[in-house]
């Protein structure tokens, strides 16, 4: 398979598409993604991160790799803060009187919870949930229960087993949605808030739109992003709701996989 003209920017999720977490010789970045962000760089092609993760949070390894493969842009906190070759281009905070009010209902029914703010992660209520889904993914915080009030808020992080599904449910306000990261975690923010959103505010900003381009993905809160652009790649090692909505699948990302797919698709 090849694609008729080469996109003009490509975006990559972080966990399980750039930086394996859960590989038998312990968290990396492959070399062979490496290359290839080398090599996309050397063509002229734009190279982008759109991650759940906000920037002071992304593994040390994923940043050495934005410093050495010079890559152009960042999407962070699920498209809610937008940065351009370290300039800001534009973000998406919540509201800080109602998180202070979410925060304080969720204290009350005893879910644990954080909030996602650019420079870091802020831990609110904490127990065994908590520690389980952040450590899983070497995902660093500090305990500080009134930074809503002190700084921009993006989106809260909430720590519950699937069986509370149904009274986080009702604690969840109508302006927001629920996406669930892992058996303990998940991801509270604005029902508009997606990696498509801040991708189409960026691309805007530069000039550009949907159709220059492309991007590789695979979990849940991958899904806009995967259906808007251009041309979407599954990872293959996605969940399998991903890889059935992508237009390709390339093999896992411990196979090499974002280098072998730009190499079938005749991007290199």
């Amino acid at each position: 398979m090849s694609l008729t003209a080469a996109p003009k920017i490509i975006f990559f999720d972080v966990d399980e598409t750039l930086y394996s977490n859960h590989s038998p010789r312990g968290p990396h970045v492959p070399e062979s993604t490496r290359q290839a962000l080398h090599e996309l760089h050397q063509k002229g092609i734009l190279t982008a991160i759109a991650t759940g993760r906000s920037a002071a949070v992304l593994p040390p390894a994923v940043k050495t790799l934005i410093t050495e493969c010079g890559i152009d842009m960042l999407v962070s906190i699920n498209g809610q803060y937008i940065e351009y070759r370290g300039q800001k281009l534009a973000d998406f905070p919540m509201n800080a009187m109602q998180a202070a009010q979410l925060s304080q209902r969720l204290q009350q029914h005893h879910i644990a919870h954080a909030f996602v703010a650019h420079d870091g992660l802020y831990s609110a209520y904490e127990d065994e949930h908590l520690h389980a889904a952040l450590n899983a993914l070497g995902i660093p915080h500090t305990y500080r229960p009134d930074a809503c009030r002190q700084q921009a808020v993006y989106q809260f992080l909430c720590f519950y087993p699937e069986s509370r599904d149904e009274l986080a449910g009702n604690l969840q306000p109508d302006t927001m949605k629920i996406i669930r990261w892992h058996p303990s975690g998940t991801d509270w923010l604005d029902k508009t808030a997606s990696k498509a959103r801040g991708i189409q505010t960026a691309l805007q900003k530069l000039g550009l739109t949907m159709a220059d381009a492309m991007a590789f993905g695979d979990a849940h809160n991958d899904r806009e992003m995967l259906q808007t652009v251009r041309f979407s790649v599954a990872m293959g090692n996605a969940v399998p709701e991903i890889k059935a909505i992508a237009d390709y699948v390339c093999p896992p990302i411990d196979e090499d996989g974002i280098y072998r797919g730009l190499v079938a698709l005749g991007i290199l």
